[in-house]
């Protein structure tokens, strides 16, 4: 219970402290929005137009990525089974697309001033120290949310971080126009403009890409790759079925399905998965794992085979009676199979096709298998009639004496329904008498009574040493 409470309280800290880099970001944003619309207007650089506008937008992303945060932090619910990861990535796209959209507004009216050359400038160094102070707040900036950034591995603030490191890029540039214009260089003005939204663009696209892909559920093949070398060294794992990831936000949600030996108990098996999720975990951060354990059919054990492949199969109730045969270096296989009592004839040939193939894929020493249908048994509408049965019971003791001593057989059930009998008790024999032997006397004892009470329909004799 602690571990859950720290859990979720470790959760809290990280929410907090994201959405307090947002809003430390915003209040960045506000200042710089703030200060360059009065230079812009002052100077009438196109340069610190585009620094005012990008800012300006910036503090649309910021709001953008702030309610990002907020939503992505909801827990998973009906809706949203995987929780509201997405929404960061849905915020990055729409930061990318309007800092893109921007950028092509700007180099537009670059193009404009550079075409009818209006470079009417009013420049002091008062320009210069504003826009040195921006490129430190933006410095410092980038540096916070490069560090939340790479902690908390979320989208939205890769693409801040691009964006803000872009603002540093711009700044510096347009400062170096301003320079190269107050010498009298006027066109440096708006070619720093456009260099500066080239950049931007350029590294929009970076984290557009990566954004689109995570929204169509792309991971890359290496982290698939990883995931598989980490199981490939947990020995009780045989093989691998099956690997998805599907990454929301900054989780990566990894279900696989891991094939096991088939002699497992179920503690066993659960140690097996904590095992997986322990070691994925330590490897891929911020990682939910589902695993699936499924049992290898042993290719030895043939009476394992055909319980596991015929017992799977639709309308399949029961499984008795195997038989397996060796015929030389091969093997025929024969099985009673209960189904269910509505399966038609034609359904009923399909199903038991299937099953043989299935078996003769696990093991191909399989020559033969010859499945014996009928229908499931309804036991329960037999009645319990061993106490009215002592004539019964007397007459079968005496008709097995030359088998076995009568006094030696006890535990008798009687089972009635309607005219039919079934019938079971214990007997005993001596002690050294080989299984074999024992089967055959059995089997005798069997017949002679089916001979003998034509109405008896099932024997069951277990057989005790004397």
């Amino acid at each position: 219970m602690a571990k859950l409470l720290n859990s979720n309280s470790s959760l809290d800290n990280k929410d907090l402290n994201m959405k307090r880099v947002a809003l430390f970001s915003l209040a960045v944003s506000v200042f710089l929005v703030t200060v360059k619309v009065g230079v812009a207007y002052f100077t009438n650089s196109i340069g610190v137009y585009s620094e005012a506008l990008n800012n300006g937008f910036d503090l649309v992303t910021v709001l953008i990525t702030y309610l990002a945060i907020k939503m992505s932090a909801k827990p998973a619910d009906k809706d949203h089974t995987y929780g509201h990861g997405k929404y960061e990535n849905f915020s990055a796209l729409l930061e990318v697309s309007i800092i893109s959209i921007l950028c092509f507004f700007i180099i537009f009216k670059s193009m404009q001033r550079i075409i009818y050359r209006n470079f009417s400038l009013n420049i002091t160094w008062h320009v210069f120290l504003i826009l040195s102070i921006s490129i430190i707040l933006n410095v410092v900036r980038v540096i916070y949310i490069g560090r939340a950034a790479k902690k908390y591995n979320s989208l939205a603030f890769k693409a801040n971080f691009i964006n803000y490191t872009g603002d540093i890029f711009s700044s510096a540039i347009v400062i170096v126009g301003l320079i190269f214009a107050n010498i009298g260089i006027f066109i440096a003005d708006p070619i720093a403009s456009i260099i500066v939204s080239i950049l931007i663009i350029t590294f929009s696209l970076k984290i557009a890409v990566k954004t689109i892909r995570n929204l169509l559920d792309y991971v890359p093949k290496e982290v698939t790759e990883k995931v598989a070398g980490i199981l490939s060294g947990i020995p009780e794992i045989n093989s691998i079925d099956r690997i998805k990831i599907h990454e929301v936000g900054n989780i990566k949600f990894i279900n696989l399905d891991a094939c096991v030996a088939n002699n497992l108990y179920l503690s066993q098996a659960e140690k097996i998965k904590t095992k997986i999720k322990d070691k994925i975990s330590k490897n891929i951060l911020n990682s939910e794992i589902i695993v699936e354990l499924k049992t290898l059919l042993p290719d030895e054990n043939i009476s394992d085979i055909a319980k596991e492949v015929i017992l799977n199969q639709v309308g399949v109730k029961g499984i008795h009676n195997i038989l397996i045969c060796k015929v030389g270096e091969f093997i025929d296989l024969f099985v009673h199979v209960e189904l269910d009592n509505y399966i038609k004839l034609g359904e009923a040939e399909k199903l038991t096709k299937a099953a043989e193939g299935k078996i003769k894929k696990v093991n191909d020493k399989i020559r033969n298998i010859y499945i014996h249908i009928e229908d499931m048994k309804y036991r329960e509408n037999w009645k319990d009639a061993t106490g009215e049965s002592e004539k019964l019971i007397f007459e079968i003791k005496k008709e097995i004496s030359c088998y076995v001593n009568p006094g030696t057989c006890h535990n008798f059930t009687v089972l009635r329904k309607g005219n039919l009998y079934n019938l079971a008790f214990h007997c005993k024999l001596g002690r050294d008498l080989s299984v074999k032997k024992a089967h055959k006397t059995v089997t005798n004892m069997e017949n002679r009574i089916k001979g003998r009470f034509k109405n008896i329909e099932e024997i069951v004799i277990h057989i005790e040493p004397k």
